[in-house]
């Protein structure tokens, strides 16, 4: 890398199928080489609106903008190349999408901006909010480690928008949200599935990073349901849980369920943030 970057001299553009292997190179820097991104490249270079930015014929970033139902413009999978990280490269390209999405809005005045990401992104927040994003809700996600043992539950796909009465503003699809609105629901069916055991029903969604959501409170025997969770997750070793602001009172119940938070913060706190520019 020139030790001497100059911004001036980088490319926002449209993404293309040869800028794969670059960007996987970048996803090999994110997250000790355990990034979503390349399982979301096939997707994402086919659908609208899937940036990258370029510095001397070398793609060292991207970002996605997807629409969602009630006029909402989702920014995600912001990566940046770990060699250019701190170099002002992330704020380069939020600011060429805000500066693209309002040329959306003026053809749709009540498109609002939206992303969600987790609390502790100091990077992140601190340049979207100085571009006007604030924050307008929040959940709690826990995680937990995985089980060896599957059981199979029953999956519902007849369902309404009444089964998500718990979550009136969002509605979380792993780290996705859509509004609470009828346009929604099938947004959700493509990228979440609702199931059920004896005790409750649950979604288990996200196409970028999947997590059960609870549609009711914990059951009694919340033990009992793990094998059920296990099964969207195997083989992997852990898994995460988002639950709403108003089951704070049963953050104890979930710990005594070996669920916990990434930091091991001392109070419950909402480590998942959603944010918003626009009405």
């Amino acid at each position: 890398m020139n030790k001497q970057f100059d911004p001036a001299l980088c490319r926002v553009r449209l993404a293309t199928e040869q800028d794969t292997d670059d960007l996987i190179a970048i996803a090999r820097g994110i997250w000790g080489g355990s990034d979503y991104l390349p399982r979301m490249l096939a997707m994402w270079l086919s659908e609208p609106y899937f940036f990258v930015c370029e510095y001397q014929g070398k793609v060292i970033a991207c970002i996605k903008l997807s629409l969602f139902p009630d006029h909402v413009l989702w920014f995600e999978g912001l990566r940046v190349h770990k060699a250019y990280q701190g170099k002002g490269v992330g704020t380069l390209l939020n600011r060429e999408m805000i500066r693209f999405a309002a040329g959306l809005k003026e053809k749709d005045p009540q498109l609002s901006f939206e992303f969600c990401t987790y609390y502790q992104n100091v990077e992140s927040l601190h340049v979207t909010q100085k571009l006007g994003f604030k924050k307008v809700h929040g959940f709690y996600v826990i995680d937990r480690h995985g089980l060896k043992r599957q059981s199979e539950p029953k999956i519902i796909t007849d369902y309404d928008m009444s089964i998500f009465s718990q979550y009136p503003a969002y509605i979380p699809c792993g780290w996705q949200t859509f509004h609470n609105s009828p346009a929604a629901l099938s947004f959700i069916k493509k990228r979440a599935v609702v199931f059920e055991t004896s005790q409750a029903r649950y979604l288990a969604g996200g196409i970028t990073e999947r997590c059960i959501t609870l549609l009711s409170p914990p059951p009694t025997d919340l033990l009992s349901e793990l094998p059920y969770f296990q099964y969207f997750y195997a083989p992997l070793k852990h898994y995460g849980m988002i639950v709403p602001t108003h089951y704070r009172r049963y953050l104890p119940k979930l710990k005594a369920a070996g669920f916990k938070f990434w930091d091991k913060e001392t109070k419950p706190v909402e480590n998942m943030v959603v944010l918003k520019v626009g009405s």
